[in-house]
């Protein structure tokens, strides 16, 4: 193998990482949780849901806005972040992605980790490398313009008030 097949490995493991973290579907399902456990509340959710079914012209009267607010949570689903219609969904929640560790393992590269493979990994690929040890080694990237947004459907928020309403009659 020579120097630049060893660097383009290593960029092809940089680029299989970041690739998972930042569109696999995977990866956006781990900060479903994060909506139910406080970040909706954090960031004003029940109002912003109210604002948005005004909006849309959802009709909320006498809907217990925090059954609809958990159905809301629990129905939604996490997509790559990016401009949508807000006419077709409701953002529940945004999360960037930030920054990502990998650890390598020598034998995934093919090399024992040194201090100048790591500096030739840093110079040569698009990860920050950090030494651990000849067998092991991290890298890091920076994934600050990715997110994940999790999202529920309008026609979904629209269905869930018929319900509530229906089963109030």
């Amino acid at each position: 193998m020579t120097t630049q097949e060893f660097y383009d490995k290593a960029q092809a493991l940089v680029d299989q990482v970041y690739e998972y973290e930042t569109s696999h579907q995977d990866a956006g399902d781990n900060y479903i949780h994060m909506a139910s456990e406080g970040t909706f509340d954090y960031y004003n959710g029940e109002s912003r849901l109210q604002e948005y079914c005004k909006e849309m012209g959802i009709d909320l009267t006498g809907i217990d806005l925090d059954r609809l607010a958990e159905d809301v949570i629990f129905w939604g689903y996490m997509t790559q972040g990016h401009d949508f219609d807000p006419h077709k969904r409701f953002l529940v929640a945004g999360y960037p992605v930030g920054e990502i560790e990998s650890q390598v393992n020598a034998s995934d590269i093919g090399a024992k980790f040194t201090p100048y493979l790591i500096n030739q990994l840093n110079k040569n690929t698009d990860g920050c490398w950090t030494h651990s040890g000849p067998d092991m080694a991290y890298f890091y990237i920076n994934c600050d313009n990715n997110y994940w947004d999790h999202v529920c459907d309008s026609d979904v928020i629209r269905d869930l008030v018929n319900a509530m309403k229906e089963s109030m009659r």
